[in-house]
């Protein structure tokens, strides 16, 4: 079968290279080349991408063999509860080039005038401080020293000025992500001896700007790639599979520079606010949130998969009571957008086209809960003067299922550190079949501030905790037994 060409554009023109991106990999061209892409052709703007591949090896193909192109598939439930696939062949990315290899490519980018906005994905451990890089590394190993090393190149080819300052647009899962490769840059700058008129250039003449990005992106569809190509009527190594939902948002602090990328003016799924913060704190809660709230009961029960819990009656049930009862109304954004987004967070967990696993959401459980759900159960009992039920059933069951209290406890063992491990299978051995002894279970178990930063043992939470460890592990757990358990409000 042909691979994949510019035929299949029907007369779409190929746009300027604009935007020098790090990362090559699936996340990056199904969110932000596809937004610029659909803008390019809805709103007749001019923004092209170059990729640069950031680290040695990966993929043996590059986006070169096919031109740039690609076809990224947007699959899901929509609000009338239909599914939807949609195929869309991405033309914004130009041309790809590697950092290892093509390093002078890479730095001759930095001295076009026309190449004015930076995008990065260099995965959550991109952005990092590493002491050994150096100015005169072909390239330096990190893309903080990477970064650098451009910004160096580029005030050196525009003398200087202002007016040729980048803007840096991260999008990596890390928080404040612009501010900390900003921090990082300027320490490299530092070390480097580079001078002082660059440093206040890099201060005053570039921006880097925070973001919240919310999509999920399966990648490339391999169970399904000799149909899909049959369907498409060609061949594509990049084909990229992906939820409906997007939502992409850029801090603008008071004081920086609008944004040259102009995809707020006509992308829906994507706005410029002064504080990302409100938006970050809605998708951990709602999203992340429901996410480790229904996991351990799941996986106590026997089911599998996401679809198949939240597709469920007592899954539905369970995630509407959790959101609207112990999540919401402790949020700060507008009561209508919250809802909103709960209701898109609840068709992508139904979404037929992503497998999504109990188990894989599993890893470092009590980690998540404490990052996720702790903030909520705490301003619950802070506002009601008792726990809350939904947050605590899953406290609890986050113990059972450290401790193998499950049925399928030989199948789907704990994922976590060795450390974390050891300590949970110490607190379950005070349980000796007692009640004093299940008492001082529970009481370790929210007084280990491994586990949650702190101590959360109070007796309130440690009474309602007790209850309900006893509820899911006296008598083998099922969605069944957890419609009782959540029939009373």
């Amino acid at each position: 079968m042909k691979p994949i060409d510019a035929s299949r554009l029907g007369g779409r023109p190929r746009p300027t290279p604009r935007i020098l991106q790090f990362g090559e990999g699936n996340f990056l061209r199904a969110f932000v080349d596809w937004k610029i892409d659909k803008m390019n052709e809805e709103a007749g703007t001019d923004w092209g991408v170059v990729v640069v591949r950031p680290i040695a090896g990966g993929n043996p193909h590059t986006l070169n063999e096919q031109d740039g192109l690609y076809t990224v598939l947007s699959r899901g439930v929509d609000e009338k509860g239909q599914k939807v696939s949609q195929a869309r062949i991405v033309a914004s990315v130009r041309r790809e080039v590697a950092a290892h290899g093509e390093w002078d490519e890479v730095l001759k980018l930095a001295r076009d005038p026309l190449i004015t906005v930076v995008v990065s994905n260099t995965t959550d451990a991109g952005i990092a401080y590493v002491p050994t890089v150096a100015y005169a590394d072909a390239p330096p190993v990190s893309f903080p020293g990477k970064m650098t090393r451009l910004l160096h190149e580029r005030w050196k080819a525009f003398d200087g000025r202002a007016d040729a300052g980048w803007q840096m647009i991260a999008c990596e899962l890390i928080d404040h992500n612009g501010d900390e490769l900003r921090r990082i840059v300027l320490q490299h700058a530092h070390e480097w001896g580079l001078e002082p008129a660059f440093i206040h250039w890099v201060e005053t003449a570039n921006s880097f700007y925070n973001t919240l990005v919310d999509r999920i992106v399966p990648g490339y569809p391999r169970a399904e790639a000799e149909t899909l190509k049959q369907e498409l009527g060609y061949d594509d190594l990049f084909m990229t599979a992906t939820e409906l939902f997007n939502f992409f948002v850029i801090e603008r602090k008071p004081g920086t520079p609008a944004l040259r990328l102009p995809l707020a003016d006509h992308d829906p799924g994507t706005i410029v606010t002064e504080d990302v913060t409100p938006y970050k704190a809605r998708k951990v809660a709602i999203l992340n949130g429901a996410h480790t709230a229904l996991c351990p009961l799941a996986l106590l029960a026997g089911v599998a998969t996401v679809g198949e819990a939240v597709t469920s009656a007592v899954g539905a049930r369970f995630l509407e009571r959790l959101l609207n009862e112990e999540v919401i109304p402790f949020l700060t954004l507008p009561r209508d957008e919250l809802n909103s987004f709960a209701e898109a967070v609840l068709r992508r967990f139904a979404n037929p086209y992503i497998h999504h696993l109990w188990y894989d959401i599993s890893l470092n459980g009590l980690v998540k809960y404490q990052t996720r759900n702790l903030d909520r159960l705490s301003a619950y009992l802070d506002r009601n003067g008792r726990p809350a039920p939904l947050m605590t059933l899953s406290l609890a069951a986050w113990l059972a299922f450290y401790l193998g209290r499950f049925p399928k406890a030989a199948e789907w063992t704990p994922r976590d550190s060795a450390d974390i491990i050891a300590r949970a299978k110490a607190i379950g051995s005070l349980d000796d079949g007692t009640t004093r002894g299940r008492e001082a279970m529970i009481a370790a178990y929210l007084g280990e501030s491994t586990f949650w930063g702190r101590s959360i043992d109070e007796p309130r939470l440690r009474a309602a905790t007790l209850v309900a460890f006893a509820d899911l592990t006296e008598a083998p757990f099922s969605f069944d037994r957890l419609a009782t358990l959540i029939a009373t409000p």
